[in-house]
């Protein structure tokens, strides 16, 4: 069976209205969350998230292995889940891959409007949830190409639900450092010891806290690539 095949999509540049939702679950939050316009350059995409099979590329040919390897790739990926998303890698380890690609994260910015567009969608396909395109309360991970009419409007695929996203910003409060998550995830945990998840909305980000990078490698969380245009 052929694996899926991560093409990039191109995005023109654009100035668009940022604007965030999202949950603090304790003190204040110094991260501007908008209403501000923000710039987007022209800059490729991936379509998916990157794929177990990907990543297990990226391994063989570099030799990669993180010190800190607590957790790293626990799920043992291999061919019968070669395109579901890769997760259990922190965000250096998300950036690693990006680097030998030839890419990057992209900041918090970025994905909110590669997955909401000019018309500032809401949800990756429209303004109304539909838990027929994403996968948003399940029992496990899913290949990143099932839900092929749940696409932005860019046509990027699995921007809500199946596993959180990794951007590249990093803010800190004085006292913590935190990531921005995007997109949400399969698993709906019901209390804060957890990432939530769910599907979320295109204007939702979550804070994840920095701790150490086996602490920071989750079953829900993988990572999609941008690449910045010549």
């Amino acid at each position: 069976m052929k694996s899926v095949e991560n093409k990039k999509i191109f995005i023109n540049s654009n100035k668009y209205v940022y604007r965030v939702e999202h949950l603090t679950l304790e003190g204040t939050c110094s991260i501007d969350h908008g209403p501000k316009y923000v710039e987007i350059k022209n800059l490729f995409v991936d379509k998916y998230p990157v794929t177990n099979k990907q990543y297990l590329n990226f391994l063989k040919k570099t030799g990669y292995f993180p010190k800190d390897n607590q957790r790293f790739l626990e799920h043992k990926p291999n061919k019968s889940i070669y395109d579901l998303p890769v997760v259990f890698v922190s965000q250096k380890d998300a950036m690693e891959y990006a680097k030998w690609v030839g890419g990057r994260l992209p900041t918090d910015e970025e994905w909110q409007y590669i997955a909401s567009g000019p018309k500032y969608l809401e949800w990756p396909w429209g303004n109304k949830f539909n838990p027929t395109l994403c996968n948003h309360d399940g029992q496990h991970l899913v290949s990143v190409n099932v839900y092929r009419k749940g696409a932005s409007w860019c046509g990027c695929e699995d921007m809500a639900g199946n596993c959180w996203e990794w951007t590249a910003d990093i803010h800190d409060d004085g006292n913590h450092q935190f990531a921005l998550l995007r997109g949400g995830s399969y698993f709906y945990a019901h209390d804060h010891w957890h990432v939530g998840g769910g599907a979320r909305k295109n204007n939702y980000h979550w804070k994840l806290q920095i701790l150490n990078e086996g602490m920071n490698r989750a079953a829900t969380l993988g990572f999609r690539c941008v690449y910045d245009a010549k």
